[in-house]
């Protein structure tokens, strides 16, 4: 777990240099392993405050239920699943990602199907981190590889993330990053994305993104009527979009699904809680609106008296995004 990171290409950047490849890895290394065990990781998450007073407060039992110790064990561990940070090529840009997989000794046979996992939040907040790795680990524990991007400008990586602008292109260039991984059957290839993260894979399906299916979980999908449920974005966009205050309404619209759903080609789960005061609910039943008009294939299901991240019924929540997969 503590070998020196390979170095897969130098030439990133400064004057007179290369760019590096769009999905080229530059650099890989192995995860960084936690030095505490399961216990004192839990209690250290339980000693946080919570990001904001309105979330769902912290409970040490439900988070042992939603993030169980047999994955933070095979992450920690490096035995039965392999964690390596990367450096890969996108869009001239050195940009940060991760490769979570079976190791080579796991009981599976042939081609792995691949995960492309698209984080929430924005620059700091929401990165990958910890209980990512271990969401990450428990697909991988049942046969997947994950793939995921902490979009340009983030954790090391170069450039500057414009909420949904130029770092599609992350999300395009890690799914070419896992795809020309030699254990992939790239014919089994999803994507999902939580909050902004499933923003950024509708984003991605616009762009050309092939895969089997995809499922959003919490996903703004109307910018526009989001900052009137949730004035205090408007901070976040000006600061991330560029030309925010001469093109406000365009910019919006760009990174809004409801204004292009004949975009959204890939089979779609749509899953949001009731009592998400992060997103509008109202969001989710517009996107499968429009592909219900379209005679697109999609599944929506709205969790009453749930969170944004869907606390209460992330068991579930993973069995059907394991089940929606599987069926594509």
């Amino acid at each position: 777990m503590f070998a020196t990171s390979v170095v897969l290409a130098l030439a990133i950047g400064g004057a007179g240099q290369d760019r590096p490849a769009d999905g080229a890895m530059i650099s890989v290394q192995p995860c960084a392993a936690s030095t505490t065990g399961y216990d004192d990781y839990v209690s250290f998450l339980g000693s946080r405050p919570a990001a904001d007073p309105k979330d769902t407060p912290f409970d040490a039992a439900t988070l042992r239920r939603n993030h169980p110790q047999v994955w933070f064990e095979a992450l920690r561990q490096g035995e039965r699943v392999r964690c390596r940070r990367i450096s890969y090529g996108s869009d001239g840009l050195a940009v940060t990602g991760f490769i979570v997989e079976p190791s080579a000794d796991a009981p599976f046979t042939g081609p792995r199907p691949l995960v492309v996992f698209n984080r929430g939040g924005n620059q700091a907040f929401g990165s990958i981190r910890t209980a990512d790795l271990m969401e990450f680990a428990g697909w991988a524990l049942d046969g997947y590889v994950v793939v995921a991007t902490q979009y340009q400008g983030n954790d090391g990586g170069q450039g500057r993330e414009e909420f949904g602008g130029s770092e599609v292109a992350d999300v395009l260039n890690v799914l070419a990053v896992g795809r020309a991984l030699p254990n992939v059957d790239a014919d089994r290839t999803y994507m999902y994305g939580m909050s902004r993260g499933g923003m950024m894979t509708c984003l991605a399906l616009k762009h050309g993104a092939r895969v089997s299916a995809a499922a959003v979980i919490g996903a703004p999908a109307d910018l526009e009527e989001g900052l009137r449920y949730r004035p205090q974005m408007e901070e976040v966009y000006r600061e991330l979009m560029p030309g925010y205050a001469e093109r406000k309404a365009s910019l919006l619209k760009e990174r809004s699904a409801i204004a292009w759903p004949k975009r959204l080609s890939a089979p779609l789960l749509i899953l949001h809680g009731r009592a998400d005061w992060r997103v509008w609910p109202g969001d989710s039943l517009a996107v499968a609106a429009g592909l219900q008009r379209r005679g697109r294939l999609y599944e929506l299901t709205v969790y009453a008296g749930d969170d944004h991240p869907l606390t209460r019924s992330l068991p579930e929540v993973r069995t059907r995004l394991r089940a929606w997969f599987a069926a594509h």
